[in-house]
């Protein structure tokens, strides 16, 4: 757990709190705890406020927080998407005075507590704004959790309910939710109340309970073309299509793997390992770590003749030419002769 939920649930309450990063999980955890222990029920009608600063300039929830508190002894103020401290383009309307801001972190009131929430994976470093907000507020970040981070917080919130979770059970867990904590932690709820009476959660029960992300079959799907399983790459394919799964979108998917791959085996030949790779490309750890491992079982050229196939379906695709659902049938047809043919079998 993080140490500053701890506490908030202590009733050690900071008069400025700010959440980075894109982890929904630990950004909807923390406004849980804010608003639990902030907050009574009673309070909540009149003392709370929640606002998007994509629509609300910042000096009016200034207002709000500055506002003193109705029926209770403290005010709860959410600001959400704080674009003017990111270097992503404001593409609101909205017109903020940033210098209200600066005045009140230099002197907060101690009867509001102001959490700002920015969905972004950092700030703009170089304002001098953000540098006095990291500075005077209780920085909560949101970030996406490594292996050993991912493995952590679920054996937490296994211990937190008594349950029990197998090693093995974790790690399948992680690779099919693709270590996206929030999925897992939905997905956790699921299996904890299918196995509320045992009380412990083996392999068996993920690989039942589980639902596999479409970038998890995916990648499912090119592990059987890789082990020259064609049929089993078309089961996966046609599950997918019952899903209501767009030929298209798929495509797309079967696209961006193909291009990952192609540009983690040229890393790996400049010398750069899987994780280092990940840092470079914007991908997450675990996925570069399996990616690679693919990358591996395909050549340069098998990996170049995919690529342009991918290009040339996607056109054709776009352009409506022939039968939209036969098109990656006969990618894996053809992408599986060409590597036969690399290799003399045919």
């Amino acid at each position: 757990m993080i140490e500053e939920w701890k506490r908030i649930e202590q009733k050690k309450i900071a008069s400025v709190y700010l959440i980075i990063g894109v982890e929904d999980y630990i950004i909807n955890e923390t406004k849980k705890r804010l608003l639990e222990n902030v907050l009574s029920e009673d309070e909540l009608e009149f003392n709370y406020a929640n606002f998007d600063l994509d629509e609300t300039p910042i000096q009016l929830a200034l207002e709000e927080v500055e506002t003193l508190p109705f029926f209770g002894d403290k005010r709860l103020v959410l600001a959400s998407n704080p674009s003017f401290l990111t270097t992503e383009k404001n593409k609101s309307k909205v017109e903020h005075q940033p210098e209200k801001l600066e005045a009140y972190l230099n002197n907060p009131v101690d009867y509001s507590v102001l959490c700002i929430v920015a969905h972004v994976e950092k700030l703009d470093e170089r304002k001098k704004l953000t540098k006095l907000l990291k500075k005077t507020a209780t920085v909560i970040e949101a970030k996406r959790p490594n292996e050993k981070e991912f493995i952590a917080w679920i054996q937490n919130k296994i211990k937190e309910n008594q349950f029990e979770m197998q090693q093995e059970a974790i790690l399948h867990l992680f690779e099919l939710t693709s270590g996206n904590l929030t999925t897992a932690m939905n997905e956790l709820d699921k299996l904890m109340l299918y196995k509320f009476e045992e009380k412990k959660v083996v392999l068996q029960d993920v690989e039942n309970i589980v639902v596999r992300s479409l970038e998890q079959n995916i990648f499912l799907l090119l592990d059987k073309l890789i082990a020259q399983d064609i049929a089993g790459a078309l089961r996966i394919y046609y599950d997918l299509l019952k899903q209501k799964e767009e030929p298209i979108k798929i495509m797309a998917l079967v696209g961006s793997q193909f291009r990952l791959l192609n540009q983690l085996k040229i890393l790996e030949k400049e010398g750069y390992s899987s994780q280092q790779a990940a840092g470079m490309l914007k991908v997450h750890p675990f996925r570069a770590k399996l990616a690679a491992k693919q990358a591996r079982s395909f050549t340069q050229e098998e990996l170049n003749f995919a690529l342009l196939r991918v290009s040339e379906i996607d056109l054709e695709l776009k352009t409506g030419f022939g039968n939209r659902e036969q098109k990656l049938e006969w990618f894996l047809f053809e992408l599986e002769d060409y590597r036969k043919k690399q290799k003399g079998l045919i």
